[in-house]
């Protein structure tokens, strides 16, 4: 976008959106694959245990359900590229 007074390029930086927010629902959860907003819950997140100092702390993955396998898969591909001679051969 340029401004009309200057010749100078302006970055149009959008803000992030929220990572959780509040709706009738209750509170509902961004997902950072699919940028869609779900409710908190075991239906449409992983729950993930963690152990503190203080306890265990309990929270949910990252991205939905839907979008577990495509986001995760794509960091397991990788290992899995290189082949064996055996493979190769074949």
């Amino acid at each position: 976008m340029k401004d009309e007074n200057d010749n100078k390029t302006i970055d149009c930086v959008a803000e992030p959106k929220p990572k959780l927010i509040e709706t009738e629902l209750g509170i509902e959860k961004l997902c950072l694959c699919c940028d869609d907003y779900y409710p908190m819950d075991d239906e449409f997140f992983y729950p993930k245990r963690r152990k503190t100092a203080s306890g265990v702390k309990y929270e949910y993955e990252a991205v939905c359900k839907a979008c577990y396998p495509i986001h995760y898969n794509k960091q397991t591909s990788r290992r899995y590229k290189a082949k064996s001679k055996h493979e190769m051969a074949a």
